[in-house]
């Protein structure tokens, strides 16, 4: 019994060291304890969807992006966020960002009006009527009775095809315009006398006549008015307000057309406005096809700025009306050069243009550009050895053979 008492007693003062011992070790956290829990994800997206609203109220772009930016790492699903973004990074100048963001928030939320817009926005801008209808058309037809507050992002189109030579495609949108009975009745009639204009372009004088037919009113009085109108626009600089003056006039004033884009070409080269000389000089070579000269300045824009698809579309034009131009022809060949299509295409285009004494001299310096003539040391070193052409070979040989 003793023993059992001491045994015990020796057990609890063991235990006691031991409890004693531990308290002195630090604790370590064992893998089945858990780590102390910081912020929620969910509290993480409520302060940057605060934050980043307070960055939009603000109208700071920058934490805008940022703050969006931080947001998407914890749910990447969220379209407003990339929406967000991309209004910001087009606010901040950096486009391609921007259309990024729009396609990933378009991609999550197909129908979201607003990003359908913006990308419709981004694409009229980059002169790409196709895209920007692909974004536009489908918000038209799921909702018919908010069309008519489209109407004006349609027109958009519509001037996007006609200002490409695509007519025909220019005419369904104009058509679709001017049978919503919400239009006011001034735009309706310069509507109509626009399309009287395109079909008698495009060959058709039945449908130019009926869509002639339905104009009312003091078309020319309102020409004279706002001929006068540019006049006083051009006195006060105000030259943006100008143009578009100039292509009301040219879409209501048939007779008159070719003088007012040689108008807006005039104010353009004044201004120093590139794209409103452009939209001149286009309009000119559409009025007046056979207007060659006009057409080459237009490639010959068109190549310098890079735009190649614009270039060729010219080119083509052009060269239906008048295959044998070499100026054209000559064009034709850098431009191939510049798709570097094969030598052998480029260098046909510019031995055709060899044929006009005019444009000879450049011809062959565009060909010596590709084949560098043959200088007189090399001559004499062929001859040497004996690589003449094969014609003198075929001499020698004849008088070996004598």
């Amino acid at each position: 019994m003793d023993e059992t008492i001491r045994r015990a007693r020796l057990q609890l003062c063991l235990f006691t060291a031991l409890v004693a011992v531990a308290s002195l070790v630090p604790a370590t956290r064992t893998e089945a304890e858990p780590l102390v829990a910081g912020p929620s994800v969910a509290d993480s997206l409520k302060k940057y969807k605060f934050l980043g609203k307070t960055a939009r109220d603000k109208g700071d772009h920058a934490d805008v992006v940022k703050y969006y930016a931080s947001l998407l790492t914890f749910d990447n699903d969220y379209h407003l966020g990339y929406y967000y973004t991309a209004r910001s990074q087009l606010a901040l100048g950096d486009h391609e960002a921007g259309k990024k963001a729009l396609l990933a928030a378009v991609a999550l939320k197909p129908n979201h009006a607003n990003t359908n817009l913006l990308l419709f926005q981004v694409y009229a801008g980059q002169n790409k009527p196709d895209t920007a209808w692909a974004h536009l058309g489908p918000l038209m037809a799921a909702s018919p009775a908010a069309a008519p507050k489209y109407q004006a992002y349609r027109r958009t189109i519509a001037d996007l095809y006609r200002r490409a030579g695509k007519i025909a495609i220019a005419v369904t949108h104009y058509q679709a315009i001017v049978s919503d009975a919400t239009m006011p009745e001034a735009k309706r009639q310069e509507l109509y006398e626009l399309l009287a204009v395109l079909h008698d372009d495009l060959g058709d004088a039945a449908q130019a006549i009926l869509w002639r037919q339905k104009v009312t009113g003091d078309v020319q009085g309102r020409v004279e008015s706002l001929s006068k109108m540019v006049d006083l626009q051009i006195e006060t600089k105000d030259y943006m307000g100008a143009c578009a003056t100039l292509e009301t006039l040219t879409l209501i004033d048939s007779a008159g057309r070719y003088s007012h884009f040689v108008r807006m070409s005039d104010l353009g080269e004044m201004s120093a406005d590139h794209a409103m000389k452009l939209a001149g000089l286009e309009g000119m070579a559409r009025c007046q096809p056979k207007d060659v000269a006009t057409v080459a300045t237009i490639v010959q824009i068109h190549l310098i700025s890079g735009d190649l698809e614009r270039a060729d579309t010219w080119l083509d034009r052009g060269l239906r009306q008048t295959p044998t131009d070499a100026q054209l022809r000559v064009m034709r060949g850098d431009l191939l050069l510049l798709q570097e299509a094969i030598e052998d295409s480029v260098i046909a285009e510019y031995e055709f243009a060899l044929q006009d004494p005019n444009w000879a001299a450049v011809a062959q310096q565009r060909i010596w550009q590709i084949r560098p003539p043959e200088t007189k040391e090399e001559k004499s070193r062929k001859d040497f050895f004996g690589l003449g052409d094969s014609s003198d070979q075929d001499d020698v040989s004849d008088q070996d053979g004598n």
